[in-house]
C-alpha cells in the first residue's frame, strides 16, 4: 500500500510541470504543519502514571486541482504524515484526504460529487459549535484551528458528507424575482451485509426571493435506512420539514429584520414493534433592530422546541463525551479515567466526530446544560435578547446577551426546570488610541454564566447547577511580525442535576444523578512569528489545573510546551 501511494504521488508530481506548461489546467495547493509537544502531568501521590510524554508529527496535504474545461473542476488531496520517532518510512502514513468533482451544466445547474460541505438551517442540517469554543482569543485558537482543519469544521457550520448535490435557480420577469433550489443525497452509513443496512441522508430546500426585502423558504431532510441492503427488515426514518421567512423593512431611519423558522419532525423505525413514534413541532421567531453603525443593534428571539422534536442532522454533537482522552487517558495510582478538560477539547481530535448520531448523545452539564444540542435542543421554550456594538474607530467590540428558558414538559416530575444564560464578550483594540503604535495591542474578554434550577415537593428532584466561564486574552505586537499572545480562562461549576438516561429510541427511561464542584483554569503564553497570512510559527506554553471535590477523581495539573508551525499554499 505504501509503495502504491509513493508511485501515485510521484506520477502526479511528474505530470504537474507539464500541466502548468499547458495553460495551468492542473495546479497544486495544500497545507503543511509540524507539531512538537512536551507534556507533564502531576497528581498528588501518583507513582504509576508516567509524568512526561513527548510526541509530535509532521504532515503535508498535497492537493491536485484539475480544470479540464471551463465547466468542470476536480480536486483530490493526499495526506502524508510522519509521527516523530518513525524513521526510514516506518512511521509514515498515506491517506486520501478528500476527493470531489463539481461542474456546471448549460450555465444553469451546478453539481458536486464526492466529498461535500453542506448545511441547511439550525433545525434541519447544521453543525453546531463545540462547547467552550465561543469568543476565544488567538492564543486558545492555535491548537483548535488544527483540529477544525483536520475534521473539516468550518466557520459556516457545515457538515462534511459524501454523496451528491445539485443546485439551480430560476429567474422570473414579474411577481417574484428568483427561485433557488438545492438538493443533496449523502451515504451516511454503509451496510455490513448483516443487520446494518445502508443509511442515506437526503433532502434540500427551495428559496423563493420575492424581492430584496422578502424571502420565503421550505426545507426538507430525511435520514433513512434502505431496506434490502442487509438481512434486517427494520428501517429508521427521521423526516423533518420546516418553513422560513425573512422580511426586511425600514421605518424612518430604523432598520427592522424579521426571521422565523417553524416545522415538524418524526422519528420512527419500521417493522420494530418496540419502537416509539416520536412527533413534535418547533417555532423560532427573531426580530433585529438597528439604526446606524454608531448605535448598538438589538435582537429579540423567542423559541419553542417540543420535547419529542428530533432532527439528527441538527442535534448531532461534535464532541463524543463518552470517548477517552488521547493524552493521559488514565492517571493516579488507581488509573482512573481522566476527566475531559478544556485543554483536551482544544486539541484532541480523537474526541470529535465527523458523522451523525441517531441518538441524543451524552453531554457535559458542567460545560453547557442549557442548549447542549444547539437551538434544536428539545423541550425548551423562552426568550433571548442580544446587543451587538462595534465603535466606528474599531476601539470597542462588544456582544451581550441574556437567555431565559424553561422546559415545556417536566421530566420525572410535573415541575419544570428553568434555565438562564448571561453572555458578555468582546475586544478592545487599544492600538487605535495610539497612532504612533503600528503593531497590534488588543485585549479580549468573555464571561458566560449558566444556571439550571428546579424546585419540587420531592427532595431528590430539587436541582441547582451553576457554571461560570471567565476569559481574558492579550495580543501585543512586540516587533515586526512578532506577537506575544497570552490567555487566562477559568471555569467553575457547582451544584446538582439529574441527567436523563435514554433508550435506543431516544426516550428517557431513567435519571442519573450528577454532582459537581469543579474548578479548572488554564494559563497560556505564546510567541507567534507571522511569515504571511497563511504561514505561522508558534511557540506555546500552557498549564491546566483541574479539581472536582464532588468527584472521586484526584486533582491534577497538566503542563505543556509546544512548537507549532503551520502553513497553507
Amino acid at each position: 500500500m505504501i509503495r502504491v501511494s509513493y508511485i501515485t504521488i510521484a506520477v502526479l508530481l511528474a505530470l504537474a510541470p507539464n500541466a502548468f506548461a499547458q495553460g495551468k489546467k492542473v495546479w497544486a495547493s495544500g497545507a503543511a504543519r509540524s507539531v512538537f509537544q512536551q507534556n507533564t502531568i502531576a497528581s498528588e501521590g501518583d507513582t504509576v502514571t508516567p509524568q512526561k510524554l513527548n510526541g509530535g508529527h509532521a504532515l503535508v496535504d498535497i492537493a491536485f486541482n484539475a480544470k479540464p474545461n471551463s465547466k468542470t473542476f476536480v480536486h483530490g488531496m493526499v495526506r502524508v504524515r510522519n509521527d516523530f520517532g518513525g524513521f526510514w518510512g516506518s512511521g509514515i502514513t498515506f491517506d486520501m484526504r478528500q476527493l470531489y468533482l463539481k461542474g456546471l451544466v448549460r450555465d444553469a445547474i451546478r453539481y458536486q460529487l464526492g466529498d461535500i460541505n453542506y448545511k441547511l438551517t439550525p433545525y434541519t442540517f447544521y453543525n453546531n459549535l463545540e462547547e467552550l469554543s465561543t469568543h476565544q482569543s488567538e492564543a486558545l485558537n492555535i491548537y483548535r484551528e488544527l483540529v477544525r482543519y483536520d475534521l473539516f469544521y468550518t466557520d459556516d457550520n457545515t457538515w462534511r458528507q459524501q454523496g451528491a448535490a445539485v443546485d439551480f435557480g430560476l429567474l422570473f420577469p414579474k411577481l417574484v424575482k428568483e427561485l433557488e433550489v438545492n438538493t443533496f443525497v449523502f451515504r451516511n452509513r454503509p451496510t455490513d451485509f448483516g443487520q446494518q443496512s445502508d443509511r442515506i441522508f437526503f433532502g434540500g430546500n427551495g428559496t423563493l426571493v420575492q424581492n430584496n426585502n422578502l424571502v420565503f423558504g421550505v426545507n426538507y431532510i430525511d435520514l433513512m435506512d434502505i431496506k434490502g441492503t442487509s438481512r434486517s427488515n427494520m428501517a429508521l426514518h427521521n423526516p423533518v420539514v420546516t418553513g422560513t421567512v425573512n422580511a426586511k423593512t425600514k421605518v424612518k431611519s430604523i432598520n427592522l429584520e424579521f426571521k422565523s423558522e417553524s416545522g415538524i419532525s418524526e422519528l420512527y423505525v419500521l417493522n420494530d414493534p418496540d419502537a416509539a413514534e416520536l412527533r413534535d413541532y418547533f417555532f423560532d421567531l427573531d426580530l433585529s433592530i438597528s439604526k446606524d453603525k454608531k448605535l448598538p443593534s438589538l435582537t429579540v428571539n423567542y423559541l419553542n422546541v417540543g420535547p419529542q422534536f428530533r432532527s439528527i442532522g441538527a442535534q448531532s454533537k461534535r464532541i463524543n463525551f463518552d470517548a477517552l482522552n488521547l493524552l493521559y487517558p488514565r492517571y493516579g495510582n488507581a488509573q482512573m479515567v481522566r476527566p475531559l478538560t478544556q485543554l483536551d477539547m482544544m486539541q484532541d481530535a480523537s474526541l470529535y466526530q465527523i458523522d451523525f448520531s441517531p441518538e441524543l448523545q451524552a453531554f457535559a452539564p458542567q460545560y453547557d446544560n442549557v442548549q447542549p444540542y444547539g437551538k434544536a435542543t428539545p423541550n425548551r421554550q423562552g426568550f433571548a435578547i442580544e446587543l451587538d456594538y462595534t465603535s466606528p474607530n474599531k476601539l470597542i467590540d462588544i456582544e451581550a446577551s441574556y437567555q431565559g428558558l424553561s422546559e415545556i414538559v417536566g421530566q420525572g416530575v410535573e415541575d419544570l426546570r428553568s434555565f438562564s444564560t448571561i453572555n458578555v464578550n468582546g475586544k478592545f483594540r487599544i492600538d487605535t488610541l495610539i497612532p504612533t503604535f503600528k503593531r497590534a495591542l488588543e485585549l479580549s474578554y468573555g464571561l458566560i454564566t449558566r444556571n439550571t434550577t428546579r424546585s419540587t415537593a420531592i427532595a431528590e428532584g430539587n436541582l441547582d447547577l451553576t457554571s461560570t466561564l471567565a476569559d481574558i486574552g492579550i495580543k501585543i505586537g512586540v516587533a515586526t511580525d512578532f506577537d506575544l499572545l497570552a490567555n487566562y480562562r477559568m471555569i467553575n461549576a457547582s451544584g446538582n442535576e439529574l441527567i436523563g438516561a435514554r433508550n435506543t429510541y431516544t426516550e428517557i427511561v431513567d435519571f442519573d444523578p450528577f454532582q459537581t464542584e469543579m474548578q479548572q483554569s488554564i494559563l497560556m503564553l505564546a510567541l507567534r512569528y507571522t511569515f504571511d497570512d497563511e504561514n505561522h510559527l508558534n511557540i506555546v506554553w500552557q498549564k491546566l489545573n483541574y479539581e472536582d471535590s464532588a468527584s472521586e477523581n484526584p486533582s491534577f495539573d497538566l503542563s505543556q510546551f509546544g512548537i507549532v508551525y503551520s502553513m497553507k499554499f
